[in-house]
């Protein structure tokens, strides 16, 4: 099966996962509180994104498929940006620069703790 082929339909099932994500997130909890759904999607994919590259770290079909397709799907660049842009908007400056600064910090540990875990398996 080509690699793109692939890509999409691991992509989808990313998607498919992090829709799952908000659709629980927002049973439990109001729409303007989805911050903790988003950080936690990101800083789980970096996570995994590090396991990946520990276990497959010359594997470029399954890195490409899995990392490019279902954890590009499934983390969100874009959604933290927005609500970075939208407590800017509402003159919250602290949670504006706190939110994106502590998903990069803490992913970059996350991808670290991952690739170490991965590559003692």
């Amino acid at each position: 099966m080509p690699v793109g082929l692939l890509v999409a339909l691991a992509g989808s099932l990313g998607a498919f996962a992090r829709y799952a994500v908000d659709y629980v997130a927002g049973e439990r909890m109001a729409p303007h509180h989805q911050v903790p759904a988003t950080f936690a999607v990101n800083i789980v994919g970096a996570l995994l994104l590090g396991l990946l590259v520990g276990v497959h770290p010359h594997d470029g079909r399954v890195r490409i498929m899995l990392g490019v397709g279902f954890l590009g799907a499934f983390t969100t660049f874009s959604t933290l940006a927005y609500q970075s842009y939208h407590y800017l908007d509402e003159a919250n400056y602290l949670r504006a620069a706190a939110v994106p600064v502590a998903t990069v910090v803490i992913g970059v540990a996350a991808v670290a703790v991952g690739v170490a875990v991965g590559q003692r398996a």
